[in-house]
């Protein structure tokens, strides 16, 4: 059987459109970086999360985990090296997302919010199994707690 696509409507159904996301989980001083969401964001608002964000077109994802590290929290950082990987659907658009997961070391700064963001709390590594958040997101930081 010979498989062909005839049409731009065929050739559409066929491409997948997906995000990628970093995500960074930031260490310093034996604690891990973690950020409330903005009541005001369209995905997650008000629950805990490492830090995160789209990778932007012609970016690699150390790029973006470099750039949005600085943007949601005013620190500069160290990638250790990639953590985790995920799938999961955004948004009330429920756009299908690819994320990728890299442990940080802070390098210098002082936390510095954006608006994406309205709280931070440094959190012992022994304590990230009793930190609030989506069931992926628990498990990344429990895996990511018994390989230090």
């Amino acid at each position: 059987m010979r498989w062909s696509i005839d049409s731009a409507a065929d050739r559409s159904a066929v491409a997948a459109r997906f995000l990628v996301v970093v995500a960074f989980l930031i260490e310093r001083d034996g604690c891990l970086l973690m950020l409330r969401r903005s009541a005001t964001r369209d995905h997650a608002p008000g629950e805990w999360e490492p830090g995160s964000g789209r990778v932007e077109s012609g970016e690699t994802p150390v790029e973006a985990v470099h750039r949005e590290a600085r943007e949601e929290t005013g620190l500069e950082v160290e990638i250790v090296g990639p953590v985790d990987t995920f799938h999961y659907h955004r948004g009330a658009a429920r756009e299908e997302a690819i994320g990728i997961v890299f442990h940080c070391r802070a390098l210098a700064g002082d936390v510095r919010l954006s608006a994406e963001h309205d709280a931070a709390r440094w959190v012992p590594l022994a304590g990230l199994a009793d930190v609030e958040g989506s069931e992926p997101l628990r498990g990344c930081l429990v895996r990511f707690a018994l390989r230090r």
